[in-house]
Formats: structure tokens, sequence, C-alpha cells
């Protein structure tokens, strides 16, 4: 995981990055960006982390997650909007189940280093209360890294979301980096410390757990 502030300042913000572990070895990986700076964003975002937790660990899929987290949300005048991506990784089934808050898609790149953004059904922000989430469950082959990112890493003052995501789409990654090794990549190609937004991403790579012979 990381997280670097805008413009080097203040160290706390409303973008967050949280893992869960479920049932049978499956994994819940989650990144939000509450809106604003400083440490208002930062209390807003700590209290859409509280409702995750407590709701993930009930181990309702992510569309349903997302349901609860905005109803728990709108019912508090003070809270501001939030946009959040789900992503439950199964390794043992080789699958990833998405979805989105308003949130932009995650990233896979193949083992042989290529990249793409994944499809996500997208609802609203969370604090709406206007719910409509959907989920949509992708494969993961073996040796494929998911990278999840807040749109500060991305996006930047006058251009197009989608140039902006292709841009990220356009990087290439040397086969068998680690996870750090591609965090620190996509940082660096993106300049993402001169970024106008704080920035959170993560990285996984799903392994399937082999039985131990006798």
């Amino acid at each position: 995981m990381r997280y670097l502030p805008a413009g080097g300042g203040v160290l706390v913000g409303g973008d967050w990055c949280e893992t869960v572990r479920l049932h049978f070895g499956r994994t819940l990986l989650v990144v939000g960006d509450a809106m604003g700076h400083g440490l208002e964003a930062a209390g807003d975002m700590n209290a859409y982390r509280s409702s995750l937790r407590y709701i993930a660990s009930a181990d309702l899929p992510p569309h349903r997650v997302l349901r609860q987290m905005d109803e728990i949300a709108s019912r508090e005048a003070e809270l501001r909007p939030a946009t959040c991506l789900l992503a439950r990784v199964d390794p043992g089934r080789r699958q990833v189940t998405l979805a989105s808050a308003g949130h932009l898609p995650p990233v896979r790149i193949t083992a042989d280093g290529a990249a793409s953004t994944v499809p996500v059904p997208v609802g609203p922000p969370l604090g709406t209360g206007l719910g409509g989430y959907d989920s949509a469950t992708h494969a993961l082959a073996e040796g494929e890294t998911l990278v999840l990112f807040t749109d500060g890493l991305v996006e930047r003052r006058g251009e197009d979301i989608d140039r902006s995501l292709q841009r990220l789409a356009a990087v290439r990654f040397p086969g068998g980096d680690g996870l750090d090794d591609v965090l620190d990549l996509v940082l660096s190609r993106l300049d993402a410390r001169h970024a106008e937004d704080d920035v959170a991403a993560m990285a996984c790579r799903p392994h399937r757990r082999h039985a131990v012979s006798s």
C-alpha cells in the first residue's frame, strides 16, 4: 500500500486503503476517497472505514456492502460523500468480484507486464442514499496483479479521465516484479509525488494454496 499527500503537505486526508480477510481464503480489498482534505476529510474517512469493517465481517457480496455503507452514511448529515471500490479476491477460484461507488476501475497487470483497466459497474458515491450498486466477476490468471488507486494518481487538470486512465494502462511492467516494485513504478511513471490531489494505491497478486502431500 502507498499513501502520498497532495504536494507533500498535511499527512492526513480522505484517501484510504483497507484489506479484510474473509472466509475460505478470500480477501476484500478496499480503496476509498472522502471528499476534501485535511483533518475533516480524515474524520469522514475514519467513519467510512469503521462502517466498512463492521459490514464486511458479515461476508456479503461487494455490492451489498456498498449498499449498507451508503444507507448508514446517508443518515449522518455531517458526513460528506465518498467514492469507494471493493474487490473481493478469491484465489481458489482465480477470480475477483468488483463493485464501485463512483470510483475509478482497477488496473490488471498480466504476467508478461501488459496493463489494462478492468470493467466494473459504477453506482453513486456513498452517502447519497441513492443505492443502485451492482457487482461484476472477472477471472484472474496465475501471476496477474490487481492495482487499486484513488483518482489523484491519474487525474490531471483539464484532461479527460479516459485519457488519464489510458496513460496508466500504457505503462509496461517487467515480468516477475514484486508488489512493492509494481507500486513504485506506477507512482514514478505517473509522477504521483507532484499530483494535485492525495494518492492512495494498493496492489495484490493472488496465489492459490497448494495441498501438501504426505
